[in-house]
């Protein structure tokens, strides 16, 4: 009692749409077409194409109307094709006649005619996304029809209130008797020697003769530009006879004259009946290529370098134009490193380890700022100027070509897209010791009743993540940062537990997970005493882990080798951690102007390659195990140098470059001095001087004008540093010149291309490589390979690559690419190949993409060319080359 019967449902009858095409398009005829189209299913009658009779007019108007009466209800969308009626009603295109003239009686060929000319060339010919029927259930829609004479994909769909739905898809071809179209690349350069197709289509069922013109000219004054572009007015004009159905080339050579411009190309063709032509806008590109050569140095306390280009030196370039030379001068490194800090970030949901890197970050930069109160001072001065998460590099740069607007890295350039409200400013002394308690409190609560800590706030206690947070801790006594003993305490109890029960017995019985042992074991060693574990762990047990660890030592990777030498010092063996370090530092390779780095293989994923913070790393090793190791300076090197190449994201990383960075150069007296610098170049001198506390280290520059450019002097250039301490310099030099450069270019990256021709044979595809004056022809497959190298980590590094005018891509989708183990985005534009990478390791790397000859003649080809956008001065450019394509009859 008291329930209601449930409601019926609807029937739920779909709802009928009908499309009745109407009469031929353009005019009274025999109809065409008939579909009848209900929900799920489309019935076709009778099917042929619509047609659009181009028959002079560029850009007809078309209108469609659609109406059907017995449609219930209302319906949204389009109503359908044409109408019951005929004439006007249908599908139209109309224009006007030319006035009758007087014909050439010789040719039979109207020359006074007036031909329209047909210039957009639009893929879209309408949109419309949102129609409303009227309330007889028809729709009109006017559109202008493109100039192409080709066919269209026509999706109609309509649909009602209720969410019945009808879809309709027809071809729409648009035709012309007499069509003309000129085959013309995207651009042309300046000394571009091309052969023009044109092809004259004969779409009627009679055989046409007429004649075809073909013009160039200045689209602002419409003066003529056919002798520029070395072309006599006799040749612009020839016959042609087309068969019905037929088609016939007509080819027109030109050389692309020295001007920079837009030009118009007008090709027309007429008979006795038909008239047709097209307009078609085209960029010359200059042949003066700007190209910039750099070189750079590095300055270790007392010492001398000069820079020399020796291209510029030569003078044996007559076209050669000098736009300028910059150098660039960095000094207080340190300084430079403690700027770039990131700011921490304030995350809904944050993990245990997440929590503790930021215990660690805030607590480094908090020992940093209390026992150095002037870098405190600096760090202070820094956080007033900067309000984003990480450092601004949107600064304009003379030596950038391409703008920061062109690039993926607008964003980033300008320090991020985080919200204020959720950064942490740990540059503030005072909000670093407040993050470092939060996060501390957080951790407290974090630990579980038996000591281990999960990996969520709230879970299930994990040994692995417990080890993590007591390693964490070490490192922050390492640091100098308080710790909770009770918490630490409370942890190995945990863990020796999971110790003695799980890990040592399986590692006994099989020999084997040396590498958790020595990890263990190097984080009892950062504790100072034995209270921070109160004896859970015996001497008895670390000796037995520590044998069993040095046991295997030749099989631990370079990084454990660091764990273990530290623990054997700590143990009081220190000629074996000497042993296991050297052997380390022995596969180091060291260069005076790229550092300490270990590049064993020629690719540096690896973290002994390219990781600031295991740099770091080896630096407090070193200054433990090896203080006077030669290699020690290098390694300081190497880190200076990947700070000036990358953008520093990681706030815990990059604190602890800092602290590696204190404590060495406290080593060395180097910290809080004074550095000066006096540049030479010919007559010129010029001196900076650095105070300690004033930051003005980063990119000083000098800009010598072309003007003042003197190969004889202006070639050598001579930095001095009279004090101690690293310091960077570089010069780059911007010119231009109409030759193309016969060898490669570069200093910190090396560019190289080659062109392959792509052959098929019964076993498949074969590269042939293009020799200077290897001929192609029309249609044949390029392969283009771009091998760069790169002596150190970069990041936000645009390689270009200049296309030949005679060739068209064969893909024209720009997106993100994978391969060799880095990622990167390669944009397709009209005339060039882009590739953004934001992290480029040190190694070689080979891209590769394809083309396709499509145009007879001779293609002049600028260079590669590559540049970091995040320290503009590295640059490099490969050689130029000569693309020869031939015709093929």
């Amino acid at each position: 009692d008291g329930f209601k019967p449930l409601p019926v449902p609807p029937a739920l009858n779909p709802d009928y749409l009908k499309y009745i095409s109407s009469y031929g398009i353009g005019g009274v005829g025999h109809r065409v077409f008939r579909r009848t189209a209900t929900l799920g299913a489309i019935q076709k009658e009778e099917a042929a194409p619509l047609v659009f009779a181009k028959k002079g007019a560029p850009s007809p108007v078309a209108t469609r109307a659609a109406e059907d009466k017995d449609v219930p209800g209302e319906v949204e969308g389009f109503g359908g094709l044409g109408s019951k009626g005929g004439g006007k009603e249908g599908v139209s295109m109309e224009m006007a006649a030319p006035p009758r003239r007087e014909e050439n009686e010789t040719a039979g060929v109207d020359t006074s005619a007036r031909i329209e000319l047909r210039k957009d060339f639009s893929e879209t010919a309408f949109f419309i996304p949102h129609l409303l029927l009227e309330s007889d259930n028809t729709a009109s829609i006017e559109f202008q029809v493109p100039d192409s004479v080709t066919s269209y994909n026509l999706f109609v769909h309509a649909i009602t209130k209720d969410l019945m739905g009808g879809v309709l898809n027809r071809e729409v071809k648009a035709i012309k008797e007499l069509m003309v179209r000129p085959y013309l690349p995207r651009f042309l350069r300046e000394g571009d020697e091309a052969t023009i197709k044109v092809v004259v289509n004969n779409a009627s069922d009679r055989e046409l003769s007429g004649e075809l013109r073909f013009e160039i000219f200045d689209p602002q004054s419409e003066k003529s530009l056919l002798s520029e572009f070395g072309i006599l007015k006799d040749d612009t004009i020839k016959a042609f006879n087309i068969k019905a159905k037929g088609s016939t080339n007509l080819t027109f050579a030109i050389k692309t004259p020295p001007r920079i411009d837009i030009v118009n190309f007008r090709v027309t063709a007429r008979t006795k009946e038909f008239t047709d032509g097209e307009l078609r806008t085209l960029p010359i590109l200059p042949g003066r290529m700007h190209l910039i050569q750099s070189k750079s140095v590095v300055l270790k306390d007392k010492s001398k370098k000069t820079i020399r280009f020796e291209d510029l030196a030569k003078k044996v370039d007559p076209t050669l134009i000098n736009d300028q030379m910059i150098v660039t001068i960095d000094a207080q490194l340190f300084l430079t490193v403690l700027q770039a800090l990131p700011y921490l970030v304030n995350y809904p949901y944050e993990s245990t380890e997440q929590i503790l890197n930021k215990f660690l970050s805030a607590g480094i930069v908090s020992s940093i700022y209390r026992d150095h109160p002037a870098i405190s001072k600096m760090a202070e001065t820094f956080s007033r100027e900067r309000d984003t998460r990480f450092e601004k590099w949107d600064k304009p740069d003379p030596n950038r070509r391409m703008l920061l607007e062109e690039t993926p890295w607008l964003n980033i350039a300008k320090g991020g897209v985080e919200a204020k409200e959720d950064l942490i400013n740990i540059l503030n002394p005072e909000i670093a010791n407040l993050e470092r308690e939060i996060a501390i409190s957080q951790l407290r609560k974090a630990q579980t009743s038996i000591g281990g800590f999960p990996w969520f706030p709230g879970g299930p206690p994990s040994p692995y993540i417990t080890l993590y947070i007591l390693y964490g801790f070490s490192k922050a006594m390492e640091f100098r940062v308080d710790v909770p003993k009770d918490m630490i305490y409370k942890a190995w109890q945990y863990l020796h537990q999971h110790y003695i029960t799980e890990v040592w017995p399986f590692a006994k019985s099989h020999d084997c997970c040396w590498e958790f042992i020595t990890f263990l074991n190097y984080v009892l060693s950062n504790y100072p005493d034995s209270s921070y574990y109160g004896g859970i762990f015996t001497d008895e047990e670390r000796q037995e882990m520590l044998e069993f660890s040095f046991r295997h030592w030749k099989r631990h990777s370079p990084y454990l080798k660091g764990y273990l030498a530290l623990t054997l010092e700590r143990m009081k063996r220190h000629s074996d951690a000497v042993l296991v370090f050297s052997s380390v530092m022995d596969s180091a390779r060291y260069s005076e102007e790229e550092g300490t780095h270990w590049a064993p293989e020629d690719r540096g994923w690896l973290w002994y390659n390219d990781s600031i913070e295991t740099h770091a790393f080896a630096i407090r090793t070193l200054l433990e195990v090896m203080p006077g190791e030669k290699k020690l300076d290098g390694l300081v090197q190497w880190i200076l140098m990947n700070k000036k190449l990358n953008h520093w994201k990681s706030t815990k990383a990059t604190a602890e470059v800092i602290y590696s960075l204190v404590k060495y150069m406290e080593a060395n007296k180097t910290l809080g001095i004074k550095e000066e610098a006096k540049v030479t170049i010919g007559k010129d001198e010029y001196r900076f001087v650095f105070e300690p506390d004033k930051y003005t280290g980063k990119n000083n520059q000098i800009v010598i004008p072309s003007e003042k450019i003197d190969p004889d002097t202006t070639s050598n250039i001579v930095i001095e540093k009279p004090t101690k301490g690293f310091m960077f310099a570089s010069a780059t030099w911007h010119f231009s010149t109409e030759k193309l450069p016969d060898a490669e270019r570069g200093d910190l990256f090396n560019i190289s291309r080659t062109y392959y021709r792509r052959e098929p044979t019964p076993k498949g595809y074969v590269l042939k490589p293009l020799s200077d004056g290897t001929k192609l022809s029309i249609g044949d497959q390029i392969e283009v390979h771009i091998s760069i190298r790169s002596k150190h980590p970069a990041e936000y590094v645009h390689l270009k690559d200049p296309r030949p005018a005679g060739c068209e891509p064969e893909s024209t989708v720009s997106k993100h690419k994978w391969d060799l183990g880095i990622y990167w985005y390669e944009e397709v534009r009209d005339s060039a190949q882009n590739f953004f990478f934001e992290s480029l390791p040190q190694g070689e790397y080979t891209f590769r993409y394809r083309l396709r000859a499509n145009m007879a003649g001779t293609f002049k080809v600028a260079p590669a060319t590559i540049q970091s956008i995040y320290a503009p001065e590295f640059n490099a450019y490969s050689k130029g080359n000569i693309i020869t394509i031939e015709d093929t009859k």
